[in-house]
C-alpha cells in the first residue's frame, strides 16, 4: 500500500500553487510559538524529509498541544506559478491556516473554484462555498479539487475509526478538528523557527 504522506507530497507537488492576489496580515512569529509552547493549535512552516526527492521540503504542519506533537498537512514542492517558490508558498499558506484557525474560520476544509482556478478553502460550516475570502491556496489549472480533498484524507487513513469526509449536496468537507485528532504524528526537523 502506498505511504499516504508520500502520496500527498507527490500529488501536491504536481498541483499546488498559491494565488497571486495581494494578501496582508500580521506576521506570525514561529520562533515565539516555539518558545512559548502554546496551549492552542499552532500552524508552522517547517522542513520535512521527502522520500521521493531525497530532500528537505517546506511543510505546513500543525502543533497539537493535547498530543504534544505535530501532524502533517502539506508538503510544498510545486513552482507552477512564477514568483511563488515552495518556501514562500509554505510561509504564506501556513500563515493563512493560522489566521483562519485563530478566527474560528477553519472548521472545515473544502474545495471550489475562483477566477477559473480550482481552490482549497477553510470554511466555518457545512454548505459554505469557497470564495476569494476563505481561500487557503490555489491548485494547478485543470486539476479536480475534490480529488485533492480526498487525497488530503489519505493522511489520516488508518487512524480514523469512521470516515472523516462529510458531504453537503455535491460538496465534500473535511472536519479540521477530527483531522487534527486522528492524523498520524510526524517528526519535523528542529530549528530555531519550528515548534519543539
Amino acid at each position: 500500500m502506498t505511504n499516504p504522506k508520500f502520496f500527498i507530497n507527490l500529488v501536491l507537488a504536481a498541483c499546488t500553487t498559491i494565488t497571486s492576489f495581494a494578501y496582508t496580515s500580521p506576521s506570525f512569529s514561529q520562533s515565539t510559538a516555539a518558545k512559548s509552547q502554546p496551549s492552542q493549535v499552532t500552524f508552522v512552516c517547517t522542513k520535512k524529509f521527502d522520500q521521493a526527492s531525497g530532500e528537505r521540503i517546506p511543510t505546513t504542519a500543525a502543533w497539537i498541544p493535547e498530543r504534544r506533537n505535530h501532524v502533517y498537512f502539506i508538503g510544498w514542492k510545486s513552482e507552477y506559478f512564477s514568483g511563488w517558490n515552495p518556501e514562500k508558498r509554505c510561509e504564506h499558506v501556513t500563515q493563512k491556516f493560522q489566521e483562519f484557525y485563530s478566527q474560528n474560520r477553519l472548521n472545515y476544509i473544502t474545495s471550489g473554484t475562483h477566477n477559473g482556478y480550482p481552490i482549497i478553502c477553510g470554511v466555518t460550516s457545512l454548505g459554505e462555498a469557497c470564495n476569494q475570502h476563505n481561500q487557503l491556496f490555489t491548485l494547478k489549472s485543470g486539476l479536480d479539487p475534490k480529488g485533492v480533498i480526498g487525497r488530503l484524507m489519505d493522511i489520516a487513513e488508518g487512524k480514523a475509526s469512521d470516515p472523516l469526509l462529510q458531504n453537503s449536496g455535491n460538496q465534500i468537507y473535511i472536519p479540521v478538528q477530527a483531522f487534527l485528532t486522528q492524523s498520524p504524528i510526524i517528526n519535523v526537523e528542529s530549528s530555531a523557527n519550528t515548534q519543539k
